[in-house]
């Protein structure tokens, strides 16, 4: 089988590791010039199902990487309100376990022995179902590829998607997000709050102003497995209705994103504004919160769909892990020796029930956030 995968990301990846371990060939487009081209997420939580997946597809020694090179363990997930008076520690469910990881530092380890496949800077532009049952897919660096199987990892935007499913439902919150990370240096660590030094931390205003702050803290250094080396730092997620980050908000470079960021925290306790302020200028990315609604599948084709590209999703530290365990699933279908067709259906049709629960999941989550009090904020108890 030749399969061609769409998105360099983490499913992608994970997905050529397995196919390619069984002998079929793979290609990997990104369009991206390069693997570090743009910040694409920091800190990320695999839940059991994704870790499953990157523990039985990686490579022994890049799975063992992948683990060596992860975040210390520490605290859960605790919430608390803008002048951080008091924290309270929420239960999570059964499926939280996993890995917590820098995306950055694992997605190098699962291409490094990909790069003979993956061609950088060839972003998806249309495809074409051939006469002979295949599929050709046009770049947009002008060239073609032709396989047996076109598969989407190209996230919550997805190309492909579009043109398989143009009727697909996709609801864009009036909600913004500026994701950024700090250093986590002397000065950071001081004003970093202590539950979000050990696990994740949520701080919750009662007008739609939310802050995530989570420190990556490396086990081991990626330096010490021949990867760029990288420094310990806290990532944070600022979200606020759109009316507060105002019409421009996608055009700003990172210099006004930075200080819109601060000034939406004034505020609050001062401390805060102070660690996003001292926010990397070269991690800065907007973001808009989408949440899907489950499709109606025509016949199957030989282009399916893996992770946001088929369920974008509420960010609630869910879609990584529900992306991997999509790429796993499609990978085990496929290596049934099912006909390729009757393989992707059986995907699809488990994918959709799992990915829209995962779907489902993060809205609760999100609403919860939204609605969350708790002692010392304002309106609380």
């Amino acid at each position: 089988m030749r399969a061609l995968i769409i998105g360099a990301g983490l499913a992608g990846p994970c997905l050529a590791h397995a196919l390619r371990r069984h002998g079929h060939d793979v290609q990997l487009f990104e369009r991206d010039p390069a693997i570090d081209a743009r910040a694409q997420g920091y800190r990320i939580h695999i839940n059991g199902h994704g870790d499953a997946a990157l523990r039985e597809w990686l490579p022994a020694e890049a799975y063992e990487q992948a683990v060596a090179t992860s975040c210390m363990p520490g605290g859960g997930v605790s919430m608390t309100g803008p002048d951080l008076r008091e924290f309270t520690e929420v239960e999570l469910p059964p499926d939280t376990a996993g890995i917590t990881v820098d995306r950055l530092t694992l997605r190098r380890i699962m291409l490094r022995d990909l790069m003979d496949a993956t061609r950088f800077g060839a972003g998806f532009s249309h495809y074409r179902l051939l006469d002979d049952g295949t599929v050709r897919v046009f770049l947009t660096d002008g060239s073609t590829a032709e396989g047996d199987l076109l598969v989407a990892t190209d996230g919550a935007n997805s190309g492909v998607r579009r043109q398989l499913l143009p009727g697909f439902s996709v609801a864009v919150q009036d909600a913004r997000l500026i994701y950024g990370r700090t250093p986590l240096t002397a000065r950071a660590r001081r004003l970093t709050p202590s539950p979000a030094l050990e696990g994740f931390l949520g701080v919750v205003g009662p007008d739609g102003r939310r802050l995530a702050l989570a420190a990556q803290r490396f086990r081991r250094n990626p330096a010490d497995f021949g990867l760029p080396a990288a420094d310990d730092y806290v990532m944070w997620g600022l979200t606020a209705p759109a009316g507060v980050y105002g019409p421009d908000f996608f055009e700003l470079g990172a210099v006004d994103l930075l200080e819109l960021a601060v000034s939406t925290l004034a505020d609050w306790d001062p401390s805060l504004s102070a660690l996003v302020g001292l926010g990397d200028l070269g991690y800065l990315v907007p973001a808009s919160i989408q949440i899907s609604e489950r499709p109606e599948l025509g016949p199957p084709v030989p282009v399916t769909l893996v992770g946001d590209a088929a369920h974008p999703m509420a960010p609630a530290g869910i879609s990584a892990g529900a992306a991997l365990h999509d790429a796993g699933l499609l990978a085990s279908r496929l290596l049934t020796g099912a006909p390729l067709l009757e393989a992707v259906r059986s995907y699809e049709t488990e994918m959709l029930d799992y990915g829209f629960a995962a779907v489902a999941a993060a809205t609760r989550s999100s609403r919860t956030d939204q609605r969350h009090r708790v002692p010392g904020s304002p309106r609380g108890r």
